[in-house]
């Protein structure tokens, strides 16, 4: 039993296999009991998204509000400040815990939705190339950020964990490492978190086109289908799609230690 549980719990197996595994079994559950479009459905993205927005009532409730507080400014920058050291600290400790983590949400997002294209498109749900075309480039952008963690991972040099352990976090942050080191696990820190968002954002546009194409079909999943829909309307457009790009791409010049890191350590 500990064995198993032991399993369970490795990093490098739900990196790898137990993250895959369960987005292949939520994408076959997903897509698999879902019937073929009907015929009088839309066939196109553009089609399909203006009837749903016909047929559903969207209410948007905007709030607003303005307060200022000069006062305690001074300590919420010191305490911002400490707290950015601290984290820089934890990063270098947890880094490869880290890099797990972000490797199974990442498998977990491309295995459940490669599973739910390819089911989808054996029962009949790519009626137009533009549903190809917004299905892959989520996926394409979600292999980027594989790249991106690959990177991550060659450009971190064990060795800061090591300081990291044998330091405090302010005696690590401000006498064990360099000012280039200092900017490098800043730089990589903030891009870690990127991707994450990036990955995550990328994973509800493609969960939103994904059920927008399968809420066309009458079945036992239909009504989740328009749910999910619904709650990801707002990830629908092109514009998203750019937004994400541009997001890799800062990702890209944070980690990269001859980009961001190495230009504002330069004189």
């Amino acid at each position: 039993m500990q064995t198993i549980l032991d399993l369970i719990s490795n990093a490098t197996m739900q990196a790898w296999i137990w993250g895959p595994l369960m987005g292949v079994l939520f994408g076959v559950i997903f897509a698999g009991v879902t019937n073929p479009p009907t015929v009088n459905e839309p066939v196109t993205v553009i089609q399909t998204t203006q009837k749903f927005i016909t047929n559903n009532v969207v209410v948007n409730q905007q709030r607003s509000g303005n307060t200022s507080d000069s006062g305690g400014a001074g300590a919420i920058l010191i305490a911002m400040a400490l707290g950015g050291i601290f984290l820089v600290w934890k990063y270098a400790i947890h880094v490869e815990l880290i890099h797990y983590s972000l490797w199974a949400l990442l498998t977990t997002l491309l295995s459940f939705g490669l599973t739910t294209a390819l089911v989808s498109l054996f029962k009949g749900q790519f009626t137009s190339n533009s549903w190809g075309i917004y299905i892959v480039a989520p996926m394409a952008i979600l292999a980027g950020c594989g790249r991106l963690l690959v990177l991550a991972k060659d450009s971190f040099n064990p060795k800061l964990t090591e300081l990291a352990a044998q330091h405090a976090f302010f005696d690590f942050y401000m006498n064990s490492l360099s000012a280039y080191g200092r900017s490098l696990v800043i730089c990589q820190m903030f891009g870690m978190v990127l991707i994450f968002l990036v990955m995550i954002c990328t994973g509800v546009a493609l969960l939103h086109y994904l059920s927008l194409m399968n809420q066309r079909s009458y079945g036992p999943l239909r009504g989740l289908w328009m749910f999910l829909t619904r709650v990801t309307m707002f990830f629908s457009g092109k514009s998203w799609f750019l937004l994400l790009v541009g997001g890799l791409v800062l990702s890209y010049l944070l980690i990269e230690p001859g980009s961001i890191p190495t230009w504002i350590t330069q004189e």
